[in-house]
């Protein structure tokens, strides 16, 4: 029965019932699927690659767990127990640092500029982030060969100060602009500069050596947090149990999503918003679903009642008609799949749309495919099309057949 009830709908589909001609209406409901689907994979794409893009730019500057104290501006840690964090099961290195608000002033220009200042540990920080990769010009260095310190600024930050290269710059921290005494003026060498890939880190960061800032802002033992890098695929809801016994009272272990709560909370509300509206797309053209299927019953009224009178149950009717949604919604989600992933593949390969200038280096349109995206939307799609089919599948199924004979 399962095959005669696909056959009569593949041939409900095909043709016609009066006309013998194509069913323009199926190909509608067909199209309707197909553009809703292709939409849905395109823009999850682009919105995938795009975090993508956003995580692994914050990751230049952020780690993926960050130690920060709880309460206070800072916290003091031993060197035994940092040596304890770095071989705690799944970290690789940890990288202690200091953070500070301060204006950079350039001696020989009349150009004050705030910036965030960040004292790391060059040899930690800079081990395992891909800053290294991203420096426009210079070198990865904060201290040079006389040990006179350096720093490393954002590509904007640096601009401000035209790229002087090989320039001594002054960090005046916020003391001293309220005590005459009692603070220390930062000064290094500009060694290079970095465009991290968001224009919020390349206007305002500025690496100092670590040993400089803490005497800028803090005593001589205290950190404004741990910069924790875990290994490959380590799972950080595992490694920060291991890391806790370690850590003092004072501090707690936080992710880079809760370290950035405002573009975290953007971008699921971008992806969730944008879903939803695609998706809102994709219902309406199942409507055609509904339409399509109404119209075959209409049409085969008398079809169904000699099917009836041959002895063919309500299930086999409803079976037919069923099968309708579900043919539409599969050749639909097939045809949409390939339109989709042809689309993210020009988009991804052929430039037609490209990023704002204040990504210089990365042009193209980042786009990721996500296999259980895919495999979500093709059942979401399906779903909706065997349900758009379902009314009209069991008002046929209840029609009676002397009143379809006689029209």
């Amino acid at each position: 029965m399962g095959s005669l009830s696909w056959h009569l709908a593949w041939r409900n589909i095909r043709r016609h019932p009066h006309r013998r001609r194509f069913a323009f209406a199926s190909v509608v409901s067909v199209a309707g699927v197909t553009l809703g689907v292709a939409a849905l994979v395109v823009v999850t794409s682009v919105l995938g690659g795009l975090e993508g893009f956003i995580e692994e730019s914050v990751l230049t500057v952020e780690s993926p767990l960050s130690v920060v104290p709880e309460g206070s501006r800072s916290f003091s840690i031993s060197e035994d127990d940092l040596r304890a964090l770095d071989d705690v099961e799944g970290v690789s290195v940890v990288s202690p640092y200091v953070e500070g608000e301060a204006v950079v002033r350039h001696p020989g220009m009349d150009v004050d500029v705030g910036c965030r200042v960040r004292g790391v540990d060059a040899a930690r920080e800079f081990s395992l982030t891909s800053l290294p990769e991203k420096l426009s010009y210079g070198n990865p260095v904060l201290r040079d060969r006389n040990g006179f310190g350096c720093t490393i600024m954002g590509l904007y930050l640096a601009e401000e100060f035209r790229h002087c290269l090989g320039d001594t710059l002054l960090f005046f921290p916020p003391a001293s602009f309220f005590s005459s005494r009692g603070f220390v003026v930062g000064r290094a060498v500009l060694s290079g500069a970095v465009e991290t890939g968001l224009p919020m880190n390349d206007q305002s960061i500025a690496y100092l050596p670590l040993e400089l800032a803490r005497m800028m802002y803090m005593s001589e033992d205290e950190y404004s947090g741990i910069s924790v890098w875990l290994d490959p695929g380590a799972d950080p809801e595992r490694v920060s149990p291991k890391m806790r016994p370690l850590l003092p009272d004072c501090t707690r272990i936080i992710t880079w999503q809760e370290r950035n709560p405002d573009l975290t909370a953007s971008m699921k509300l971008e992806r969730m918003g944008s879903f939803l509206a695609i998706l809102l797309i994709t219902l309406v053209a199942t409507f055609n679903i509904v339409g399509t299927v109404s119209r075959s019953v209409v049409e085969r009224r008398a079809d169904i009642s000699i099917l009836k009178a041959m002895g063919a149950t309500g299930r086999l009717v409803l079976e037919v008609f069923l099968w309708q949604g579900i043919l539409v919604g599969a050749v639909g989600v097939a045809a949409g799949l390939l339109l989709g992933l042809a689309g993210c593949w020009a988009l991804h390969n052929t430039g037609l749309v490209s990023l704002p200038d204040v990504y210089s280096f990365h042009q193209q349109l980042p786009v990721a495919v996500a296999v259980p995206n895919l495999v979500i939307i093709s059942l979401v799609a399906m779903a909706l099309s065997v349900l758009s089919a379902a009314f009209p599948a069991f008002k046929a199924a209840r029609l009676d057949p002397v009143k379809g004979l006689h029209g």
